[in-house]
């Protein structure tokens, strides 16, 4: 039975996904979210409507209306870049990761970004892959094998986690795919799989991790890990 997504972006994130105005790296989060969640993808549909509609009651007179339509179209056309007839059937196919023995799909928001030959940095049972997207956060593909436990943290900036295969639990709830958890510095959580089930999860961190047990300078490398 699949997975009934039940943590969303909230309706602000939403409206700003919708009008463009999302730094590139949240966007992209928020992205791959909607692909995994049909409520969500109905939102930004009735979104977009809503935008469309207040923008045809505050357009200009008809005939002024025509001549800037026309430039906009003009200026669109001339700045699109030529596109290439061989990279469709591969944008159009499904796109996969692999770690070690296992495969896994991605959402179509990430499929210009990820490929076969990710490659992954592993420490223990934890492996993340960076991702070449945004300028001012860290942005990465972030695998957890079943049974582990990442150490308590807080955080020193945003920590957006988009939960792409499995499950993960923490002090608050239980995340299945598609479920999106955006976590704060007022924010501390022990994030963990299950015992019988790995997780394959999309971060966003604008800070590295504070790790609150354990001895700092052995977890040192596995913040590095991380950010």
């Amino acid at each position: 039975m699949a997975h009934a997504v039940k943590h969303h972006p909230g309706i602000p994130l939403l409206e700003q996904y919708v009008e463009g105005t999302l730094e590139a790296d949240i966007a992209l989060a928020v992205a791959a979210h909607i692909d995994l969640c049909p409520h969500c993808q109905q939102l930004c549909l009735d979104l977009a409507a809503e935008q469309g509609l207040l923008l045809e009651q505050s357009a200009p007179p008809p005939e002024q209306q025509l001549s800037d339509d026309m430039d906009a179209m003009l200026a669109e056309i001339m700045a699109q870049p030529q596109l290439d007839s061989r990279e469709l059937p591969h944008q159009l196919s499904p796109v996969q990761v692999q770690l070690r023995d296992k495969t896994f799909t991605v959402p179509r928001a990430l499929a210009r970004l990820v490929g076969q030959h990710t490659k992954w940095t592993q420490l223990g049972s934890i492996a993340n892959a960076k991702l070449p997207a945004g300028d001012k956060r860290h942005v990465s593909l972030l695998y957890i094998d079943k049974d582990t436990a990442i150490p308590q943290h807080t955080h020193k900036g945003l920590e957006i986690t988009l939960v792409l295969s499995g499950r993960i639990v923490d002090e608050q709830g239980s995340y299945g795919v598609g479920d999106l958890l955006i976590n704060t510095p007022d924010d501390t959580h022990s994030p963990r799989t299950l015992p019988n089930e790995d997780c394959l999860c999309l971060s966003v961190l604008s800070a590295p991790l504070q790790f609150n047990k354990g001895i700092t300078r052995l977890l040192n490398p596995l913040q590095h890990l991380f950010y």
